[in-house]
């Protein structure tokens, strides 16, 4: 009787036992699944093949479900029905998109993801490649919904634009003659055009901007935003850094022809020497080839693509100099932070196109009445950034006071009421401050400009940076 009781007792409690421990293993898999939208034709981020979602979006939010036990699935589409998905709302995601004023409306976006470049791709033709960057009346391709169009539109609006569903569509129409100029993310036009028989019949010839991909969710659901984003924080970044070694660093083998073999062979028999020579001449020419396509992408990669003045990265680049070092170490740098007055009321009134007439306009004349400028760049908008050698305050003031009074004005155009002033920060990087960094240097330059600003714009505020204090006055430029 009691051996019974006892077994009974067991049984109960094993029961029990499997009961929590399914219970347990339920409510760790009973999250709601992520619906994660994004194009099926966008490679190397996106992309079906065989029904099967690939890319470096697609393992990035694998890895997200992977880390954080969520539940998955992946609705790729064209790029514009991506967008609607989303506008529906629900428990979705866009996979990684640019951010832009219109999508804003729709969208709350979490956290940047990858850095995205964008480039003009034209047909390598000898007449077409005559003109460069777009003008007025050209037609232009671009996917449909995709922020290169609305970026067209809103840039340049007297450019017509030539909408595809997709980058593959549009790199087929390409391919098949239908458009001259198109406007395409660089990762993905090097993607698709390697695999075509003839990858250089287009080839790039402007950068027109370069920007961060974000994750978004539908606008108002704060739950899913949060999740998503401490979802992200939790992905390691050696991971993230493997996936984009995956598919950012791609390269196609060239396989030798049939013909090339029996070629070599009858050249050796014929034992001529002119198949060496002409071997020679024509590896003189890809070499210098080469070295020009490097020297055009190196000089995409550090020159702002409206103003041909450097970008940040430049900047960068020349703050590493050694001729800013020495002018560091005896205390002689100036930091000029100039930012063009009520820029944006320039650009509601006259256009865009008057805008960006502005800055060019401005770019030159720095350049021409600058000269002994170490470094001249454009940040960004309206903002400018210029690294000039100062024996002191006095002499940075005198710098300051010529690019505020007289460089500036250059910009204006009389004829038609345009008038342009700008308000710049100056700092004066002293003897005493030890190793800056160029980011600090920015910082407070830029804390100088808003202060000009503040103070009525059109007119210059000084300062000094060292080590033991940060000296400040302002000296007012007369309108």
């Amino acid at each position: 009787m009691h051996l019974l009781r006892l077994c009974r007792f067991v049984c109960s409690v094993v029961v029990f036992a499997l009961g929590m421990a399914q219970s347990v293993a339920l409510a760790e898999t009973d999250k709601d699944t992520i619906i994660v939208t994004n194009s099926h034709s966008w490679k190397p981020f996106a992309f079906s093949e065989n029904g099967i979602p690939k890319g470096l979006l697609v393992d990035y939010w694998k890895l997200f479900s992977e880390i954080n036990n969520t539940p998955v699935e992946f609705a790729l589409s064209d790029w514009n029905d991506s967008l609607i998905a989303m506008q529906e709302g629900g428990r979705k995601v866009h996979g990684g998109l640019l951010y832009s004023e219109s999508r804003d409306e729709y969208l709350d976006y979490v956290l940047p993801l990858f850095e995205i470049s964008t480039t003009l791709y034209v047909v390598n033709d000898s007449e077409e490649l005559k003109t460069q960057g777009v003008l007025p009346g050209m037609v232009v391709g671009v996917v449909r919904g995709g922020y290169e169009e609305e970026f067209l539109k809103t840039r340049y609006p007297l450019v017509s634009t030539m909408g595809f569903d997709n980058n593959a569509a549009l790199i087929q129409a390409a391919r098949e003659g239908k458009i001259k100029r198109m406007l395409v993310d660089t990762q993905v036009a090097t993607y698709y055009l390697l695999q075509q028989d003839n990858p250089n019949r287009f080839v790039p010839i402007d950068r027109m901007y370069q920007k961060m991909l974000y994750a978004a969710v539908p606008a108002g659901n704060e739950l899913l935003l949060q999740e998503v984003e401490s979802g992200i924080k939790n992905i390691p970044p050696h991971e993230i850094d493997r996936i984009k070694q995956k598919w950012l660093n791609t390269s196609k083998t060239t396989q030798i022809p049939d013909w090339f073999w029996p070629l070599v062979g009858s050249v050796l028999f014929l034992g001529t020497v002119s198949y060496i020579i002409l071997l020679k001449q024509a590896v003189h020419r890809k070499t210098r080839a080469l070295k020009a396509l490097n020297s055009k992408l190196e000089e995409y990669a550090f020159t702002d693509s409206l103003t041909g003045l450097m970008n940040r990265r430049g900047l960068d680049r020349n703050f590493a100099s050694k001729r800013v070092n020495s002018m560091l170490k005896r205390g002689q740098l100036g930091v000029l932070m100039l930012d063009v007055d009520h820029f944006k009321q320039i650009n509601d009134k006259y256009g865009h196109l008057k805008g960006d007439e502005v800055l060019n306009n401005l770019g030159r004349a720095l350049n021409n009445y600058l000269r002994e400028a170490v470094a001249i760049s454009r940040l960004g908008g309206e903002e400018f950034c210029l690294l000039v050698p100062a024996e002191d305050l006095h002499d940075l003031e005198v710098n300051a006071d010529y690019v505020c009074r007289f460089i500036v004005p250059q910009a204006s155009q009389e004829g038609i009421g345009l008038s342009v002033t700008a308000s710049v920060g100056a700092l004066l990087v002293d003897k005493g401050c030890k190793d800056p960094s160029l980011e600090a240097l920015l910082h407070h330059a830029d804390r100088l400009m808003y202060q000009a600003k503040e103070n009525g714009r059109n007119r210059v505020t000084l300062g000094s940076l060292s080590n033991q204090q940060h000296h400040r006055y302002t000296n007012q430029i007369s309108a």
